[in-house]
């Protein structure tokens, strides 16, 4: 995954100081960051809630988590900004950028000009879910031809193809709870 971060990276105005895969080989002596880039998995769980409190007292930047599972709302809101792994990579940059830009910070999941519409989201929610585009059609009272231009388009403005994506997304952005999922 930093492989990833970093290719995507390489082709913006960030520079990469370094890549480490345990919290305890960061050395503040070294060099200060303007951000951190964390990866909420590498710790236990017990220690991740306190973990972007801990960078940010150390190294008093900016914490970013990425994320390719489901976590506690608690856990997320600790981090100055949130990329999903299944974010552009246009997207992810932007998320950087309004990290280290203070009072830019945004959500999980706001992008202007991208946002989801209030009936997409109630589409998402189906979706993730297990309708069908004939059930949620029913349960909408619309087309099932309208059905599928709404998922086009959730599928457009979120970069999410597969119903398992689009409920991980649903559920990292609170449209959704894990007890609605069949």
């Amino acid at each position: 995954m930093a492989e990833g971060v970093k290719a995507i990276l390489e082709g913006s105005d960030f520079a990469i100081s370094d890549v480490v895969s345990d919290m305890t080989m960061l050395d503040p002596g070294l060099s200060t960051p303007d951000l951190i880039v964390f990866d909420p998995a590498v710790v236990d769980y017990q220690s991740r809630s306190t973990a972007s409190a801990n960078l940010k007292e150390i190294w008093n930047v900016p914490v970013v988590a990425i994320i390719h599972a489901v976590y506690d709302e608690d856990i997320i809101n600790e981090f100055d900004g949130i990329i999903n792994l299944y974010d552009s990579s246009q997207k992810i940059v932007r998320k950087l950028h309004d990290a280290v830009t203070p009072g830019k910070a945004k959500a999980v999941g706001e992008d202007p000009g991208e946002e989801l519409s209030a009936r997409e989201k109630e589409i998402l929610v189906c979706i993730a879910k297990g309708m069908l585009n004939k059930e949620i059609a029913y349960e909408f009272n619309i087309s099932i031809y309208t059905v599928m231009t709404h998922r086009k388009n959730i599928t457009r403005k979120t970069g999410i193809k597969s119903v398992a994506g689009l409920t991980a997304y649903a559920l990292l952005n609170g449209l959704i709870d894990i007890n609605d999922i069949k």
